[in-house]
């Protein structure tokens, strides 16, 4: 999706972002809507959780989709303190065992046709982050509703994770809105309806959609493509494309993460540095806190969500990001970008070259399991 609204507002730190986020819906009036990939009930979950209970109670309207995996131990406890006549909590694909959440799952039908779904469905998760208030602000980006992303378990004072949140006003909230209803009302039809549009060439085009929409924005760039992304895992597609417009002149600049919070992920993501590095893409490693940011600086565009490049993002699981042509945002961004590589190593090919043999092969041969990765 596609933002030429001001103003907008981006979130750097954890407190800042949750503490706004909660405000807004202390003032919410209508409705609010709610999706997320991760609700904990840790500190921060139990922070949002008690607005959202404050909400309902005095009579605002409230759907919420969480993912049936990352949402799967607090679920149940979570809808039930929502329970009531203004709220509505769903469930997207419960595990197949988890019996007890197959009333809320997103899609309806009975227990054997929904185990049958579900078991099909698996790897597919809902990974959007997404929260639209009264039809007039929204927010999104790479933030669960959890206190992980503040690093409370380090004991260290402001050790907070690498993430990035947007804050959006105007004419495109309503489309987030209802890009959120698509998904929603995916609860409607019966087996055979769902089966037949299972298989359907529809539903496979659309699965691409997102992949080709950035694809295609990645196409026209003319100047850079600066990447900041959590886990790096390209399509043979997409890192075709970043060598082609490198050694097209283009600045091509990717920062990744040299420690996360998925420990082998690393060695994946430095399978591909010989192949970036031969081609003049320059490569730096973020160690000064756990990077989970997904954003892209397009040439005078910022893209700002949940997608990783990796297959995972781009072919199994629901994603959201927004394209900002917004020019207070990407001098941010840009700001932003130059300060991680300040506070990054930068990776040579002769660096790379003398990183030990064992740990190199450990990369490629973690290259077996990339497309569930």
């Amino acid at each position: 999706m596609r933002s030429t609204q001001s103003p907008n507002q981006l979130f750097f730190t954890p407190e800042e972002y949750f503490s706004s986020l909660t405000e807004d819906i202390d003032q919410a009036q209508d409705e609010i809507i709610l999706e997320t990939y991760i609700f904990k009930l840790d500190a921060t979950g139990n922070q949002i959780l008690s607005a959202l209970v404050d909400a309902v109670a005095r009579g605002v309207k409230l759907r919420l989709l969480i993912d049936g995996v990352g949402s799967y131990y607090d679920s149940n406890l979570i809808a039930d303190q929502l329970k009531s006549q203004n709220s509505e909590v769903r469930v997207f694909h419960p595990l197949p065992w988890d019996f007890p959440v197959y009333r809320r799952a997103l899609k309806a039908g009975r227990w054997y046709s929904q185990f049958f779904y579900l078991f099909a469905s698996i790897n597919r998760r809902n990974h959007r982050k997404l929260c639209v208030i009264d039809q007039k602000v929204a927010w999104l980006g790479s933030y669960n509703i959890t206190a992980d992303h503040l690093n409370l378990s380090s004991g260290a004072e402001n050790d907070y994770w690498h993430d990035t949140g947007l804050r959006v006003s105007g004419s495109v909230v309503q489309m987030l809105a209802t890009n959120f209803t698509h998904v929603w009302q995916r609860k409607q039809g019966s087996i055979g309806q769902r089966s037949r549009h299972f298989m359907a060439r529809a539903e496979i085009k659309r699965r691409r959609q997102p992949k080709l929409h950035l694809i295609s924005e990645l196409e026209q760039c003319r100047q850079r493509i600066w990447i900041t992304n959590a886990y790096f895992n390209p399509t043979n597609q997409v890192l075709r494309l970043l060598k082609r417009k490198a050694k097209a002149g283009i600045s091509v600049q990717l920062i990744v993460p040299k420690r996360s919070d998925v420990v082998f992920f690393p060695l994946l993501s430095r399978s591909f540095y010989t192949d970036l590095l031969e081609s003049n893409i320059r490569v730096f490693e973020y160690g000064t806190r756990v990077l989970h940011s997904k954003t892209i600086l397009i040439d005078e565009q910022v893209l700002v969500g949940s997608t990783n490049l990796n297959y995972r993002s781009l072919f199994h699981d629901l994603e959201l990001d927004l394209l900002l042509d917004d020019t207070q945002m990407v001098e941010q961004m840009q700001e932003r970008f130059c300060r991680d590589i300040s506070d990054s190593v930068e990776i040579t090919l002769h660096h790379w070259q003398q990183h030990p043999w064992l740990l190199r092969l450990l990369g490629w041969l973690s290259r077996f399991l990339r497309y569930w990765m």
